[in-house]
């Protein structure tokens, strides 16, 4: 399934925020070291975690499986006559695990069929990096849309669904879509996956 992209502006943080590998970061939204939830390692190559364990991948796309993860959408805002959510991957398993990357992301009607095209890469957000996520704990990437009013109503029908597909997996979830959510304009993209929501 091709990979998506998705960016969101503003959106708010809501109990998931992540706290970086290194102590110095450049995004705006920095993580409060009192609860860390996962671990970024821009290059790639598995730095230690603030427990002091190493990334259990080095330099790969991570070890996070669909089977321990678990996939919701919230509406983040609208900018720029664009519509921003924030897909989420929650660890549900009883370890840290990492992933790096794009999710491939499509939407489906009540019945599973697909509506449009899966969304494309943008480079929306921190960039592509290796997280690595502490149980319970999300990683967030951003969703995009034009809004409704800036396309002549050219919109694809409104989705039942989502479905997911989390970084290095052929094995999808599912998850419900905010009601906000109608891509308009066939542009539909999602970011990388960050530490915490921009």
């Amino acid at each position: 399934m091709g990979a998506l992209s998705l960016s969101a502006c503003g959106a708010e943080k809501e109990g998931t925020a992540t706290e970086p590998a290194s102590a110095e970061r450049t995004a705006p939204q920095a993580a409060s070291s009192a609860a860390p939830d996962a671990t970024e390692h821009p290059d790639g190559s598995g730095t230690a975690d603030p427990g002091g364990e190493e990334a259990a991948t080095q330099g790969r796309g991570g070890d996070c499986t669909t089977d321990m993860l678990k996939a919701a959408m919230s509406a983040s805002g609208q900018e720029m006559n664009s519509k921003y959510f924030d897909l989420t991957l929650t660890n549900t398993g009883e370890g840290p695990c990492t992933l790096k990357g794009y999710a491939g992301l499509s939407l489906t009607d009540a019945s599973g069929s697909r509506i449009g095209e899966p969304a494309e890469r943008s480079q929306d957000g921190s960039g592509s990096v290796l997280l690595k996520v502490a149980p319970g704990k999300a990683v967030h990437a951003v969703v995009k849309t034009p809004g409704k009013d800036v396309t002549d109503g050219d919109c694809w029908k409104k989705p039942a669904r989502i479905k997911v597909y989390p970084p290095d997996n052929t094995a999808a979830l599912s998850a419900e879509v905010p009601a906000e959510l109608q891509v308009c304009g066939d542009t539909f993209t999602v970011g990388p996956f960050a530490a915490e929501a921009p």
